[in-house]
């Protein structure tokens, strides 16, 4: 009798742990499988799909490329500057679809992205929780693209572009390492290769989305005022890094700055040097732009400081705003809807140690 019962005790805890193990086995099929949200005009379950623009430029539909355009048109509408229809608009797009190299960057690029799978999931998952904060949001579709031959100052400033109805991103660009051989690509700084990579693809389209469409209009772009202090510029720009630490928080910190690692322990290691540096030489409300703009500007390094990562303020205002989060534990709405700069400064009482 005293083994029976062992005997069912060990099969009955066996099939106990089958049953686990399919349950887990089952929620980490879904956990890894294709991510989707509510959307809040329809109620519909939808999924944030990645439309490829470069797969139909440059696919196998060549020999009939007005005719494949023509038919795709509707789905790419926003892509488009006018109407097929157009002589000399469709010419200018034949002759970039069938430009050799740039056949041969999507050779590339394809290679380099077989599939944008992790991205769609990626952003899909940021906006279902920025929906929970903003529930009138309408959800954009999303494009990748092709830029190829710019100036690579131009290129860099358009490699994404966020509005309401859709946002697009270069995929060439976040390519660029394997572009290299390609005369179109060879051109660009070492500092501007180094952020163009597929873990900041996310971050700098939401970093844009975040400035161009959930704040509202009537909220200033401090960057693009030319009486903003320094203080106004690095606490904006704190405020959309910490908020995609929030709508991302799969990524590292440097994803959201463009820093590799070793320039983010550099940032880490010298918050108190970099802090110092604007209080002692009266940068922080200071509204002469050309005193402060090493500290929030692209570039190889910050002017003056050996070895230092560039933009070194936008480090400092995320900091700032971490430490108002803190303090005062607001919503990201309550943040984002912040106007006063000196308000979220004072509020911190954000005082970095000595490292």
């Amino acid at each position: 009798m005293k083994k029976l019962l062992i005997l069912i005790t060990i099969s009955f805890a066996f099939i106990i742990s089958i049953f686990l193990f399919s349950i887990l086995f089952t929620s980490c099929k879904k956990e890894r499988g294709k991510k989707t949200i509510i959307e809040p005009a329809t109620g519909k379950e939808i999924r944030m799909e990645i439309n490829r623009f470069e797969d139909i430029l440059f696919g196998s539909n060549q020999q009939n490329l007005k005719t494949h355009l023509q038919a795709n048109y509707e789905n790419y509408k926003p892509l488009f500057n006018t109407t097929l229809d157009n002589v000399e608009y469709f010419a200018m797009i034949e002759q970039f679809a069938t430009d050799p190299n740039m056949i041969e960057a999507y050779k590339q690029v394809k290679k380099r992205y077989p599939n944008l799978d992790w991205l769609s999931n990626d952003i899909t998952k940021a906006f279902s929780i920025l929906l929970k904060e903003f529930p009138e949001t309408k959800i954009p579709k999303i494009y990748s693209l092709m830029l190829g031959p710019a100036e690579f100052s131009y290129s860099y400033s358009q490699r994404v572009i966020a509005q309401k109805d859709f946002m697009t991103f270069a995929i060439d660009l976040y390519s660029i390492n394997s572009l290299q051989d390609n005369k179109y690509y060879n051109h660009f700084p070492k500092y501007i290769i180094q952020m163009l990579d597929s873990t900041y693809i996310a971050p700098d389209m939401l970093n844009l989305y975040l400035q161009n469409v959930i704040t509202p209009t009537d909220i200033p772009i401090m960057q693009q005022s030319l009486e903003a202090t320094l203080c106004d510029i690095i606490i904006e720009r704190g405020k959309y890094i910490y908020v995609l630490t929030k709508i991302l928080p799969d990524y590292s910190l440097n994803s959201f700055f463009r820093y590799n690692e070793a320039q983010m322990k550099w940032v880490e290691d010298n918050e108190y040097n970099i802090w110092s540096l604007i209080v002692q030489n009266g940068l922080l409300y200071s509204k002469d732009r050309p005193k402060y703009m090493h500290l929030i500007n692209e570039a190889p390094t910050t002017k003056g400081i050996n070895n230092s990562p560039s933009r070194l303020g936008d480090y400092i205002g995320y900091r700032i705003v971490e430490k108002y989060m803190k303090e005062n534990r607001k919503t990201i709405k309550e943040l984002i809807l912040t106007k006063d700069s000196k308000e979220i400064m004072n509020k911190s009482a954000y005082k970095p140690k000595r490292s």
